[in-house]
């Protein structure tokens, strides 16, 4: 039997979303007992700069410390590298040029999923950060199957999205009463505003918001690249497939696993 390749997570972004993605990778492992898991390297480094900030040139740049990061995971022992940050794929170009193993794409993983899951799709709503929606991760990768992105619109993104995630009393604090309030309105006034499925594209959002929260399907990235991830990991007399490339490039393997 071949060995499974090993799982890098380029974590604290945030730290409770990293946890939850180890867990995912985990329940979606067919194993009956311990040595049928995989083998996970987490980095949960919380000291990488804000994206929000790297994004809009107003702070310290995270890409040294990304990559710095993915560097170590794959110094460990890592032979592909998961990002749970949607943001933070803004510069997965660069990360992945800092080391050999591939990173997974985890908007473009989404997108096939819901391409390939729910091919009806003709709108998808976005719940995530406001520097997601203005540099056009979700909605470029989109545009190219056609479907078009729904997002709130600049008050309810700042008063309901933002405030859920980064407020006093929001997921980034531990919080999640108000937040889950906030986010399902905000997730039910993309669905009436012609939404299909809502991608909860912030990784914090999951934590709170589920699937009977929304009169839509709520596709979740994290367990989108999860699956994607452990089908990759995987010997192929296990998975049926198996073996992601050991080579530089982030990968895309689209279409396979998730939820929704």
């Amino acid at each position: 039997m071949d060995e499974p390749l090993t799982i890098g997570i380029l974590g604290g972004m945030g730290p409770e979303a990293t946890n939850r993605l180890c867990a995912l990778i985990t329940a979606a492992t067919p194993a009956h007992r311990d040595q049928d898991h995989l083998p996970v390297i987490t980095y949960n480094n919380p000291r990488i700069p804000d994206r929000v900030r790297g994004v809009y040139g107003g702070g310290q740049s995270p890409v040294p410390e990304l990559a710095r990061t993915a560097r170590v995971l794959e110094d460990a022992g890592a032979d592909m590298i998961l990002m749970p940050c949607n943001l933070a794929h803004f510069f997965i170009r660069e990360i992945q040029a800092a080391v050999r193993v591939p990173l997974l794409d985890i908007v473009e993983e989404t997108v096939g999923f819901v391409v390939a899951r729910h091919p009806r799709c003709r709108g998808a709503g976005l719940l995530v950060s406001t520097p997601t929606i203005r540099c056009g991760l979700y909605e470029s990768a989109f545009r190219r199957h056609g479907v078009e992105v729904i997002a709130p619109d600049d008050v309810e993104q700042e008063r309901k999205v933002m405030r859920a995630i980064y407020g006093p009393e929001g997921i980034k604090s531990g919080r999640k009463t108000a937040p889950r309030a906030l986010l399902k309105d905000a997730a039910q006034s993309l669905a009436a505003a012609g939404a299909d499925v809502i991608i909860a594209g912030c990784t914090e959002v999951p934590l709170v918001l589920s699937r009977a929260d929304v009169s839509v399907p709520v596709v979740d990235p994290l367990e989108v690249v999860a699956r994607v991830a452990v089908r990759l990991a995987l010997p192929a007399d296990a998975s049926g497939e198996g073996g992601a490339p050991r080579g530089g490039g982030h990968t895309s393997a689209a279409g396979g696993g998730g939820v929704g």
